[in-house]
């Protein structure tokens, strides 16, 4: 499999059980220059979940055509369920990239450290933000229509080539592997395996409940705060 060499922005060949990158590697506030701002944006997060921020979605949405005959059930539903997910996500990531460029608000800070990340109910509330919060239309999205929440993860992405930061939300439905929805489209403009991009190096992975920072299989790296 063909996966990218994203410190270098090269392509490089690696035998499928050796993914690129350990998303789940522990964090700690030692050696981790996210842990503080993603544990500051975690309290408030739950915070807000605490007070019922939802979404009301149509009751008149229709149901999905059935699948292609099949002469083994399981083999038949399971297919239809896993592309239909992967459809509805695709959907998703470009809906929300439509919306982010009407809602797309530049912040003034010059410091990342002082970057704002807002939580939904701040989105919602703001009517917009820059990717830190757009970030969020997909991420929620994901989750209003069903995809198992410790599947779903915000995660910051630096560009190799200026070492800009960027936010992201991936989709594990693979485990070492997971797709890229951007909702600004700074990094893909369609939902992407993230083994498929380049260009780009993860270096923090959260969502409400824990938080990783992620690191390049064999070898540890720092990443410092570089404003998006």
């Amino acid at each position: 499999m063909v996966v990218a060499c994203l410190a270098a922005g090269c392509a490089t060949r690696r035998a499928p059980d050796e993914p690129a990158f350990e998303f789940f590697a522990d964090a700690t506030p030692v050696d981790d220059p996210w842990f503080e701002k993603v544990a500051e944006w975690q309290s408030r997060a739950r915070s807000d979940n605490a007070k019922a921020t939802q979404l009301v979605l149509p009751d008149d949405l229709s149901e999905f055509a059935t699948a292609a005959r099949s002469k083994i059930l399981s083999v038949k539903m399971a297919g239809f369920a896993s592309e239909e997910k992967r459809q509805l996500a695709m959907r998703i990531n470009t809906w929300a990239q439509v919306q982010s460029h009407e809602f797309y608000q530049r912040e003034q800070d010059e410091d990342p450290a002082d970057d704002h990340w807002p939580t939904f109910r701040e989105l919602l509330a703001n009517n917009g933000d820059d990717c830190d919060g757009l970030d969020l239309i997909p991420y929620h999205l994901m989750l209003e229509f069903g995809y198992p929440a410790e599947a779903m993860f915000r995660a910051v992405v630096r560009r190799d080539s200026n070492r800009n930061n960027h936010m992201v939300t991936l989709w594990f439905e693979n485990p070492t592997d997971p797709w890229v929805l951007d909702a600004t489209g700074a990094m893909v403009l369609e939902m992407t395996l993230f083994s498929h991009t380049s260009g780009w190096t993860p270096t923090k992975m959260f969502n409400e409940q824990v938080q990783y920072k992620v690191v390049r299989r064999g070898a540890s790296e720092s990443f410092a705060l570089v404003r998006d």
